[in-house]
């Protein structure tokens, strides 16, 4: 009997055991799978593929997408750049309220406005820029956007100074996604002749984004005061600036799934990442072009965004604007002129390198500083708000044309395996030289430069010519380059690239 019981109870014990070691079995397998999700999602496997659009059957297309995928790409990949911009700009119109809601300084707004988004913009760059060279790149920049949007309610429920920032850090690291990702998928959508104009029309979405930031954050604050917003929940409790920062939000959240639809094409060159002393060699070659077209681009952004960032305070303190007003004048200049830019700059561009070949792109860089130097001239000379608008129309038609023909030269210069990898170089140069220190110069040159923070119109016309003068500098060696080239084959005819 005793016996009997023994041996029961140790078959008990047994099933006991069992049943624990495959519940433990089964999580660790759902442990494995929900890590893998994460990593299957950004890498786009299907079937065992990675990195290739595949049918309904997950059978590999070789196909190259077509002309109207490559255009709706484009159209998708702009927008989710201009609601990029709105998010990260917006907060430029209502710099006075959240001084005042936070009891903040001007030098700690700009560090909101500049440092807070420019340390991880720079520092995630080069990390995006080769994973978007390694995994599903349209993923990558979905889990982008979702990122800086859920960041960007959390700006406007941020209680001080340091929870601010914090949300701004996570901002810019969704931001830093986009751009590598989004400008190595528009290559391999579109043949040589056409990534000028391609890449010219991604490039709206950063014109309209930063004229629109305004403009939609002056109506939705007229909205706000009207009452408009106040049956959603909780916003009657939150101070206007912070419902201006969550609805801008919202349009990110509804953009995923048609970014969602965007197929991932094949990539030209499947060759694998390049080791980084390879993509060293490759950024110093042809006289270091890629490299220093990498640098010119964050140099000429400390006037970007020191006008930028100072351009609405300016014209509300200074010249007595309302934010509507603002956003008007400001979305007209920079829109308009923007636009512009982006247009011609791409299809200008497309025209030289068909026409003398692709080296003579960089030359149209100089009539491009030499305009911004121009606009940072006018903003010293501006006598009224509208002048001033003007200026800054002036710089951003000279400064957007160059960074869309940069753009396109980095591409053409470098084999498709390490594109995005040269994109976020340059976006990292922009986000430590240009976001970190252009919003932070202005306050800075008006107090120790020109007696007090009231000073913000020299200031703003200092920061900027130097980094035009500094940025034509840095550019010529490649421009002489281009003008020898052109001087050789006048009447050449080029090949597509």
């Amino acid at each position: 009997m005793h016996l009997l019981l023994f041996f029961d109870r140790a078959c008990c014990l047994r099933a006991v055991r069992r049943s624990i070691a495959d519940r433990d079995l089964a999580c660790r397998k759902q442990e494995c799978k929900s890590r893998g999700r994460l990593y299957r999602f950004l890498a786009g496997r299907t079937n065992g593929l990675v990195n290739s659009p595949t049918s309904q059957s997950g059978i590999r297309s070789e196909l190259p997408p077509s002309t109207m995928t490559g255009w709706y790409a484009v159209t998708m990949l702009c927008i989710a750049l201009l609601v990029s911009y709105t998010d990260r700009l917006i907060i430029n119109l209502v710099v006075d309220p959240i001084r005042a809601d936070l009891s903040l300084t001007d030098v700690e707004v700009s560090l909101l406005q500049g440092a807070g988004f420019a340390i991880i913009f720079a520092l995630a760059g080069l990390p995006s820029g080769r994973l978007a060279d390694a995994v599903n790149r349209r993923n990558l920049i979905v889990a982008g956007v979702l990122l800086w949007s859920v960041a960007t309610v959390a700006c406007g429920l941020a209680g001080d100074f340091w929870s601010f920032f914090g949300a701004r850090l996570a901002v810019g690291m969704g931001e830093a996604t986009l751009v590598p990702a989004a400008s190595s998928l528009i290559i391999d959508f579109f043949s040589p002749r056409r990534r000028g104009a391609a890449l010219g029309v991604f490039s709206l979405g950063a014109t309209f984004g930063a004229g629109g930031a305004l403009l939609i954050g002056g109506m939705l604050l007229r909205g706000i005061e009207a009452g408009r917003f106040a049956s959603l929940p909780l916003m009657s409790e939150l101070a206007p600036w912070r419902q201006v920062m969550i609805l801008v939000a919202l349009p990110g959240f509804a953009l995923l799934p048609l970014l969602l639809s965007i197929p991932e094409p094949v990539r030209q060159n499947r060759s694998g990442l390049l080791p980084l002393s390879e993509v060293l060699r490759r950024l110093m070659a042809n006289n270091g072009t890629v490299l220093r077209v990498c640098m010119v681009k964050g140099v000429l952004a400390i006037g970007d965004h020191g006008l930028f960032a100072w351009m609405p305070t300016l014209l509300q303190r200074v010249y007595g604007m309302s934010a509507m007003e603002v956003g008007g004048l400001l979305v007209l200049a920079v829109s308009v002129s923007g636009a512009s830019a982006s247009v011609l700059g791409g299809a200008l561009s497309d025209w030289f390198a068909r026409r003398w070949g692709v080296p003579t792109r960089v030359v149209l860089l100089l009539g491009c500083y030499l305009m911004t130097i121009v606009g940072a001239t006018m903003v010293f000379l501006a006598e009224t708000g509208h002048q001033a608008a003007l200026a800054l129309g002036l710089w951003a038609f000279g400064s957007i044309g160059g960074y869309v023909i940069g753009h396109v030269v980095m591409q053409e210069s470098v084999p498709s395996e390490m594109r995005a990898t040269t994109i976020a170089l340059s976006l990292t140069f922009i986000g430590l030289i240009g976001i970190g220190l252009g919003p932070t110069m202005v306050p800075l040159v008006a107090l120790h430069g020109f007696g007090g923070e009231a000073a913000l119109q020299p200031a703003m016309g200092t920061v900027s010519l130097v980094a035009a003068l500094l940025a034509f500098v840095v550019i010529w060696p490649p421009i002489r380059v281009g003008i020898a080239v052109l001087r050789t084959r006048p009447n050449a005819t080029g090949q597509d690239g």
